[in-house]
């Protein structure tokens, strides 16, 4: 037997070295699982935090970065942002810090589920109720963000995580905008957010407001409704074109999604912000009276489908059969009617005479 390596065990061993180096041995204070996401800014890392026995996410900008001061205050910001929302719909932030090699961290609440573009990838279009329970949870943290003169700047499916216990909770104020701030963190004129979930106003660099969001927020809407987002084009210039001049009305929705819900999402997909709600806390409002026959907890229905939906198996849809039977009761009482009525007029005419 060859004492000597082979030459492919050495490849094998050289790789499980790069990868065992690929995981630092420490982020703060926290112990790196494994990397979750990366991008131009930075990375994000899954770790444990030993001193509390939970799980983490601990975002890290790129150490290249920390000479560019705007990117440097963007992150800080979204740190102090977050600190300051308390809202069961939105993530939590833990601390902010700065590593020895300049490296920029966050660490944030781990949200164990399903982001829902991962969602919508395994089916485009979802039920009705998870649609309006969606927009709905998603518009009370809104309306948290909005109090605290915060606006998002960047909704998108990717943005918003389903929980496995079907909690909805909003991520990501890395672009987020303080309303109230005394000066702008981006030059005039310049473009921030997701092109095909900006609203008209952010396309064009015009200042954007709360209702900017609430657009951003009917564009995913009509994405559920309609099982692909109505304004994508081919290029961004083309997506852009499309938000800018084209205008759903409740017709071109298909034939199963009620006209309530038709009206509500063309009121916040208006062009011109002053048509749209005038706040998140209008537009939750006039959601909550689509949903008044739904069950008033729709968490755990929500759990239940969403594991379903990700196992891809047969899911019966007690929600949806409930509802579709309801509104097929009132249109037969109400095609009753008018026939109760003429027999009723027939019945007192033969007394009085």
């Amino acid at each position: 037997m060859d004492s000597k390596t082979k030459p492919e065990e050495k490849e094998k061993t050289t790789v499980r070295r790069t990868r065992k180096k690929a995981v630092p041995d420490k982020i703060g204070g926290y112990k790196p699982i494994q990397k979750i996401g990366e991008g131009a800014m930075g990375e994000i890392w899954l770790c444990e935090d030993p001193s509390l026995s939970r799980k983490v996410v601990v975002k890290q900008m790129q150490a290249s970065l920390s000479g560019y001061e705007d990117l440097v205050q963007r992150f800080q910001r979204e740190a102090i942002l977050l600190a300051h929302l308390n809202h069961p719909n939105i993530v939590h932030a833990y601390s902010v810090w700065q590593e020895r090699n300049g490296r920029l961290s966050l660490a944030m609440e781990f949200v164990h589920g399903k982001n829902l573009r991962e969602i919508l990838d395994i089916q485009a279009r979802p039920p009705i109720w998870v649609v309006c329970y969606v927009l709905h949870e998603i518009l009370q943290a809104l309306v948290c963000a909005h109090k605290h003169q915060i606006i998002h700047r960047d909704l998108k499916p990717s943005n918003m995580m389903v929980e496995k216990n079907g909690r909805i909770r909003l991520l990501d104020f890395g672009i987020a905008r303080n309303a109230g701030a005394g000066q702008e963190m981006t030059l005039p004129g310049s473009v921030l957010g997701t092109a095909a979930y900006m609203s008209p106003e952010q396309i064009s660099a015009q200042p954007v407001t709360p209702q900017s969001d609430l657009f951003s927020l009917g564009i995913i809407a009509s994405e559920m409704l309609f099982g692909k987002n109505p304004f994508r084009g081919e290029t961004i210039e083309q997506t852009s074109q499309f938000i800018l001049n084209v205008k759903l009305s409740p017709k071109h929705f298909p034939s199963d999604v009620p006209k309530s819900l038709r009206q509500f999402v063309c009121k916040m997909l208006e062009k011109k912000p002053q048509n749209r709600y005038k706040d998140a806390q209008a537009a939750a409002d006039a959601l909550a009276n689509l949903m008044q026959d739904f069950p008033r907890q729709l968490d755990l229905p929500l759990a239940q489908w969403l594991r379903a939906t990700c196992a891809q198996v047969p899911y019966t849809d007690i929600i949806e059969s409930n509802y579709s039977r309801k509104k097929w009761i009132i249109f037969g009482l109400g095609a009753l009617s008018p026939t109760l009525l003429f027999l009723l007029i027939f019945i007192i005419k033969g007394i009085l005479s």
